[in-house]
């Protein structure tokens, strides 16, 4: 049997979350969460549990879905350029005309203009001329976001390496610049654009969709998409790998079915009836509480019930942050990366509570979540939040914390002995280093070169003692 090599894996997955597109790819839809969050709070107000708020709101529902076509409605245009821009950043090209290029490039492979009759701009009440449809700039879109905005940098880099460009003279603003720089290479982009949808008559985005169809089965309202996501999250943050690029390919389907619930919510379905519950919501409020692998209830394990000295003053450093989902403290400052005490239950907790959160959803015992709430709220709030103020999803959350509390608990107790124990052999070894110290300083000298060497050893000793408690993150 092979042996496990720990540094071997740990390497693989950080070159591969460190890939230049997977970071681009990150940064570019972490553009999105504030035009998301601020979009869903409209689809909140209509969420109210009082009845004559209901009541009075209804009329307004049309017009408080605006907001969120523009954000959410939107995200994939918006991720477009973001991405482009992030990778054109990491290649230190002109991140502005790059983006704008990638984004051109966007629409012409994703959206197919038409045309509104004066008759049908009657019926419909809107201006007759060219329409643009906006399916493919929300969620359905975001494959070829991605894929664009990618392929689009990395032309413009290649053309600017193989010095393919237009300079202009010394003195030219640097904006006018850049722009004839991208000139050549924009050209080249836009006219593979245009042949791909123009002439050979691909569309590139459904394309895409068919081809990573197999990962649409974790977008889906079904048991397996509540479990292998945690699992897969835990797994890479184990290795010190940020858990959220286990997400990327997932997301598109995530925030799809979350746009879904805002439609439905503006046209007067209630957040119990809400169509689809696998978002990313679900996971966010329900699951990862206090940050991945439900890891707050460890939090609360080290800071309330410690033995150990270390085990008391990390859990009080790290209770706070959990609380709000910030969960680097605990993962690198315990570890939880690379530590046997807690691999298994920061795997299994999750899958847990992923579970528990699927069944409560699908026998209706907690609405569907409906909006994008900020993820630093503390669970129960965001979870109350996020389903249209359904109170039973507070509760739900708060059980899923105990539960937490409950699996982390045997594996805390074996490591909080563990520390105890190393703590008293740390103690004595002090107390002896001291007591040697204290007698060599009583020693009369009247070499010097004698006394100077005792120094020496003395002032090594304390050293040695130093260096013993100068790690604060421990690697057991």
């Amino acid at each position: 049997m092979a042996k496990f090599n720990a540094a071997k894996i740990t390497s693989k997955m950080s070159k591969l979350a460190g890939n230049r597109y997977f970071v681009a790819i990150r940064d570019g839809m972490a553009v999105i969460i504030p035009v998301a969050i601020v979009g869903s709070f409209f689809t909140i107000i209509s969420q109210f549990p009082v009845d004559s708020w209901k009541k009075f709101i209804t009329p307004y529902l049309p017009a408080l879905q605006v907001p969120v076509t523009f954000s959410i409605g939107m995200m994939a245009l918006y991720s477009c350029y973001a991405m482009a821009a992030a990778l054109a950043e990491h290649y230190k090209l002109d991140r502005n005309s790059s983006a704008t290029v990638a984004t051109m490039a966007f629409f012409i492979l994703a959206v197919s203009p038409g045309t509104l009759t004066a008759k049908a701009a009657k019926l419909s009440g809107m201006v007759a001329g060219t329409v643009l449809p906006s399916t493919n700039f929300g969620a359905q879109g975001l494959f070829t976001a991605m894929v664009v905005s990618m392929v689009s940098v990395e032309i413009i880099r290649w053309f600017k390496e193989k010095n393919l460009v237009i300079k202009m003279p010394d003195g030219v603003p640097p904006a006018v610049s850049n722009s004839f720089v991208s000139l050549i290479p924009a050209s080249v982009i836009i006219l593979i654009a245009w042949i791909i949808k123009e002439l050979l008559h691909f569309d590139l985005n459904a394309g895409l969709l068919a081809l990573l169809s197999p990962l649409s089965n974790f977008g889906k309202d079904n048991f397996i998409s509540a479990i292998v996501p945690p699992f897969f999250n835990s797994l890479f943050w184990l290795f010190g790998i940020h858990g959220a690029i286990t997400s990327t390919p997932i997301y598109p389907y995530w925030y799809k079915n979350l746009d879904a619930n805002m439609v439905a919510i503006a046209h007067g379905v209630s957040a119990a009836n809400a169509p689809r519950f696998m978002t990313e919501q679900f996971f966010q409020w329900f699951v990862y509480i206090g940050g991945s692998g439900t890891i707050l209830g460890l939090c609360i394990l080290l800071a309330f019930a410690s033995k150990s000295s270390f085990g008391k003053t990390l859990g009080k450093a790290v209770i706070i942050p959990s609380i709000f989902n910030i969960n680097e403290p605990i993962i690198f400052g315990l570890p939880i990366v690379l530590n046997p005490y807690f691999a298994i239950p920061f795997i299994i907790t999750p899958m847990i509570t992923g579970a528990l959160t699927y069944f409560a959803t699908v026998l209706h015992l907690v609405s569907r979540t409906i909006a994008l709430v900020p993820w630093t709220l503390p669970g129960p709030i965001g979870a109350y939040m996020a389903t249209g103020f359904d109170w039973r999803a507070a509760v739900l959350s708060l059980i899923n914390i105990v539960i937490s509390i409950v699996i982390y608990y045997p594996f805390f107790k074996v490591w909080d002995k563990k520390q105890l124990e190393k703590e008293a052999k740390n103690a004595t070894t002090t107390q002896t280093s001291d007591n040697a110290s204290t007698n060599a300083e009583t020693i009369s000298f009247n070499d010097k070169e004698s006394k100077s060497v005792v120094e020496n050893t003395t002032f090594a000793k304390k050293l040695s003692i130093k260096n013993l408690f100068h790690p604060i993150r421990q690697t057991e």
